[in-house]
This record gives structure tokens, C-alpha cells and sequence, in this order.
């Protein structure tokens, strides 16, 4: 056999091995999940009472007041769960100082609503009205609950010194045992129209995701109205996941949500243009199955300074009962998206 000729089919075998093993390592990477954002740093945030709270706290809320109030530019508002347990899920008030960036240590001013008699309280947020601070969260078979002829229902105070609060008021009810609309209730004001956000869950006879419901408030009255129900909207998000507990925020006129389904192993971030339909990106920032950490239990987030920020429970390691801390990782929010791009697009071609 001509010598040229059999070195032409050895460099031919040669160059489709090397093809093979390149396209099966990029395969290979491009099927291993990756994070957009890493583990972060695990955050400061004693609770009152710690022999009865343990310093545990999922659900967090954190908003960021330019003007301040009380004092403080960031507060935060977070509930125990220690272990699952429903009678220590109270929201609990913190605020944080610092003078050059984001606080790691937060302060806790009090506890805004205790264990009820009967049922438990559940899912806090804050929304600052431009002169106080107001603290929202629901109530599960409650007594408050059941002489309001509700199963669930939303309530709220107001603050004005992070210490002393108003009287509690009604804001919203679910008289279904079996479907919620309320769920997870995120205050904002959506062009100049202040609305509440709620996973919109039917528990039975099967456990079914149906979207977000929004509603509204006449006359952005919060001291005086109740919001009503207006429509619900379908998120477009990866098949598999299920949307549960979720926060939202806006920057540079385009409208952002952060979402976790109920087995807290992964958030998501959304976006959308008019503040209602929301459309998800496929890489996670923040994984259990990447970071190896779990119970990622409800996010909240928002973009400071041009750098996004993103708080969230993590389980703590070897600890029994189930103990969660928040932690805080950033990054700036154009290198952000821009990596949820790149990644989304491989996903998309492969």
C-alpha cells in the first residue's frame, strides 16, 4: 500500500477521533447543570427569643428605602421554621446599617405578629409607602381568620419606627380549603397602581401550579380598602418546575421576578416588560444541585448600585431539627444576564 496514502487514512482516523472526543466533552458540559451566581456569604440575624426561634429564619423580604425610615436605608422581614414548625412562624422585623455597601448583620426590632391561639402565620413582605413601612403576611386557620369567614387570609401593620406597629387589618381572604390565590403575597406598585402578587396553588385533589394572581386596591388606599381579585396570569418557565414562593422587583423599566418551586432546590429569575407576564430563563442562580446546599426556601432580590443582589435560606449542615440561616450572594446585573443568555442559548441548541 502507498505510503502517503496510508498516512492520509491515519490522519483521516485522527482527526474524527479528536471530533468525537470534542463533541462528547462539549456535550457532556453543556449537559452538566450550571449555575449563573455562587454560593455566597451566610448573613448575621439573631432572633428574639432564641430559645425559642434558634436564630432560624427562611422567607425573606428585603427592600432597600433610598430616603430611609426610622433611621435605616434596609430592612428585612424573615420567619422562623425550625425543623417545619408552624407555631414559631412568626414575621419578625430586622433593619441593617452600612455605609459603604450592602449589610451582612441585621437587626432584629421585634416580633410583628405571635402564634395565634389556633393555625399559624406564614410568607411576610414590606412595602414602603413613601412615608411608612408596611409589613404584610398570611394567616392559616387562624381565629382572625375564622371570624373573617376565611380559611387563609392576608393582614397588615404599618410602622413608622420600626418598633411600634398600627392595628392589624385585613387585606385579602381565600374562603377554599382547596385552591389559593394569595399565596406568598408580594406588595409593589406597578405604574403608580399598587397591587398584591400571590401564587395562585390548588392543593387538592391534586397539587397543581396555576400561575400568579394579581390584585388590586382602589385609590392605592391601603389604611382604608381591601385589594380584590382581578385576573390570573401564566408564567412560561422550564417544564418540571412548579411555581411556589417568589419576590419582585424592577430595574430600568423592565419588571423581574426570582422564584423557587415547593422543593426549594433551585431559583429561577424572570422577566418581564409590562409587569405581569413573566417569562423565566432555564439556568438556576442558585442550585442544590450545584452548590450541594438545600432548602433555598423563597428568595427576594433586588439591583443596587448597577449589582444584583440575592438573599436566601440555606439549610445549616449536620443540624437536627432542620435549622436554615439567610445568606447573600451578588454580581453585577448585566454580567448576569448576560451569562443567563449565553447559558439559556446552549441549552436551547443542545
Amino acid at each position: 500500500m502507498d505510503m502517503n496514502y496510508k498516512r492520509k487514512h491515519i490522519r483521516i482516523i485522527r482527526i474524527f477521533i479528536f471530533s468525537f472526543c470534542f463533541l462528547s466533552c462539549k456535550s457532556q458540559a453543556i449537559s452538566v447543570e450550571q449555575n449563573a451566581m455562587t454560593l455566597g456569604v451566610k448573613l448575621v440575624a439573631h432572633t428574639p427569643e432564641p430559645s425559642k426561634y434558634f436564630d432560624d429564619l427562611i422567607h425573606p423580604c428585603v427592600r432597600y428605602i433610598s430616603t430611609g425610615i426610622a433611621g435605616h436605608k434596609w430592612w428585612m422581614v424573615g420567619t422562623p421554621y425550625r425543623g417545619g414548625d408552624t407555631s414559631i412562624e412568626n414575621p419578625i422585623l430586622y433593619y441593617g446599617d452600612s455605609i459603604v455597601e450592602v449589610p451582612q448583620k441585621w437587626t432584629a426590632t421585634g416580633i410583628v405578629e405571635d402564634t395565634p391561639k389556633t393555625g399559624y402565620n406564614s410568607d411576610p413582605c414590606l412595602y414602603f409607602d413613601g412615608s411608612k413601612l408596611w409589613i404584610f403576611w398570611r394567616e392559616n386557620g387562624t381565629p382572625d381568620c375564622a371570624k373573617n369567614g376565611y380559611s387563609r387570609a392576608t393582614f397588615g401593620k404599618y410602622t413608622s419606627d420600626g418598633v411600634t406597629y398600627s392595628p392589624k387589618k385585613l387585606f385579602a381572604g381565600e374562603k377554599s380549603g382547596t385552591v389559593d390565590s394569595e399565596m406568598c403575597p408580594i406588595v409593589v406598585n406597578l405604574g403608580g397602581h399598587v397591587r398584591l402578587f400571590g401564587c395562585h396553588h390548588e392543593f387538592s385533589p391534586d397539587r397543581i401550579p396555576l400561575g400568579l394572581s394579581v390584585w388590586d386596591l382602589e385609590n392605592n388606599d391601603l389604611e382604608n380598602k381591601q385589594f380584590v381579585k382581578a385576573i390570573d396570569v401564566l408564567p412560561i418557565y422550564k417544564v418540571g418546575f412548579d411555581f411556589w414562593h417568589f419576590d419582585l422587583f424592577d430595574y430600568e423599566g423592565k419588571h423581574y421576578c426570582v422564584v423557587t418551586p415547593e422543593s426549594a432546590n433551585e431559583i429561577l429569575l424572570g422577566r418581564s416588560d409590562d409587569g405581569i407576564n413573566f417569562k423565566f430563563w432555564n439556568t438556576p442562580l442558585i442550585s442544590t444541585k450545584v452548590t450541594g446546599r438545600s432548602y433555598l426556601y423563597k428568595p427576594t432580590a433586588l439591583v443596587h448600585n448597577g449589582v444584583f443582589y440575592l438573599w436566601y435560606p440555606v439549610a445549616e449542615l449536620g443540624v437536627s431539627p432542620r435549622t436554615s440561616r439567610i445568606w447573600m450572594s451578588k454580581i453585577k446585573f448585566s454580567d448576569l444576564i448576560r451569562i443567563l443568555e449565553t447559558q439559556d442559548a446552549l441549552i436551547i441548541a443542545n
